[in-house]
C-alpha cells in the first residue's frame, strides 16, 4: 500500500517537471492529548493520552507547495464513568420461549477502552523562508481500526426484564438475571469502523545541513465520522439456559451517540531530502 501511494504522487510530482521539485523522506513521532471523544447520557468522561509514529513522504513541487502522505500507528485512550445511564438489549428469549426486552442501569460504572489506527494521511503543505522556514499543512486522515479493547472494573448494573406480549416487568428474579449486580469485572475487544479525520500541523522547519531538515511542530486531528455506527453487538449476552451468567460487553459502544477520534499535540519529524 505505502509504495503504491508513493508512486502516485511521484508521478504527479513528474507533471511539474518544469518546476523545481523536491522528494523528502521522513519518520517522526509524536504525543500528548490523543482520545476517544464522546458523549454520555448519563456520567463523564476523562479524556487519555497517546500517540502516534511513522513513516511518510512529501513532494515539494514547487517552493512553497508539496503534497503528503505517510503510514501512522496512532494510539487513543479514555475513561468513561456512568451514573443512571441505560442501555436496552431487544429480542431476548427466557427457558420459557417467551421474549422480553433486557433493561439495563449502570451505575458506578467505569469502562477504559484503547484503540489502536493505522492512519493513511493526504495532506496538502505550505511552507515559508529560506534556509529555516515555516510550514503549515492541512487535510485528511484515513484510519483504519487495528483494535478496540476495553477494561471494566467493579462495577454496578441493574437488570429488568420488560415482556411486550404481557406487558409485565421482572425485576428481582436473580436466577434470571434479573435485579442488582455488583463487582462486575470484565476485558475485552470489540470491532469499530474505519475512522475519517481532519488534519492539521503546524510549526519549524530547521535546515540541519546537508540533505537533512528537522520539522517541530504542532498538530491537531478530529474525528469526522462515527467510528461505532456500525456496532452490533449488544451489552449484555444472554443464554436462556444458564441466564444468571450473563456476560456484557462495551457499554461505551451501546450508550454513547456517537464516538469520534482526537488528537494535539507535538510532532516531530526528520526529513531526507533529494
Amino acid at each position: 500500500m505505502k509504495k503504491i501511494i508513493i508512486a502516485l504522487f511521484a508521478a504527479m510530482c513528474s507533471l511539474f517537471a518544469s518546476a523545481q521539485t523536491t522528494h523528502e523522506f521522513l519518520i517522526h513521532g509524536g504525543g500528548g492529548l490523543s482520545t476517544l471523544n464522546y458523549k454520555l447520557p448519563a456520567g463523564k468522561k476523562t479524556p487519555g493520552f497517546g500517540g502516534e509514529f511513522g513513516v511518510g513522504y512529501t513532494c515539494i513541487f514547487v517552493e512553497m507547495v508539496g503534497i503528503h502522505v505517510g503510514v501512522d500507528l496512532a494510539f487513543y485512550s479514555s475513561a468513561a464513568t456512568l451514573n443512571g445511564a441505560q442501555v436496552v438489549t431487544e429480542n431476548l428469549t427466557d427457558s420459557e420461549g417467551d421474549h422480553f426486552n433486557l433493561h439495563t442501569t449502570l451505575n458506578e460504572y467505569k469502562e477504559s477502552p484503547k484503540a489502536i489506527f493505522l492512519n493513511i494521511p493526504v495532506m496538502v503543505q505550505f511552507q515559508t523562508g529560506k534556509k529555516h522556514k515555516f510550514y503549515a499543512m492541512g487535510g485528511i486522515k484515513a484510519g483504519i481500526p487495528l483494535s478496540f479493547a476495553y477494561k471494566v472494573s467493579n462495577a454496578a448494573i441493574t437488570n429488568e426484564a420488560y415482556y411486550p406480549d404481557y406487558d409485565n416487568w421482572l425485576t428481582e428474579q436473580e436466577f434470571a438475571g434479573f435485579g442488582r449486580f455488583e463487582n462486575i469485572n470484565s476485558v475485552g475487544k470489540q470491532k469499530i469502523g474505519i475512522s475519517v479525520a481532519l488534519a492539521l500541523e503546524a510549526g519549524g522547519k530547521w535546515n540541519l545541513g546537508g540533505r537533512i531538515a528537522l520539522y517541530t511542530g504542532i498538530y491537531f486531528d478530529y474525528g469526522l465520522n462515527n467510528i461505532a455506527k456500525n456496532n452490533n453487538q449488544p451489552f449484555v449476552s444472554y443464554t436462556n439456559s444458564e441466564p444468571a451468567e450473563f456476560t456484557t460487553h462495551s457499554a461505551l459502544l451501546s450508550a454513547a451517540n456517537k464516538i469520534n477520534v482526537m488528537a494535539a499535540g507535538i510532532k516531530v519529524r526528520l526529513a531526507l531530502i533529494k
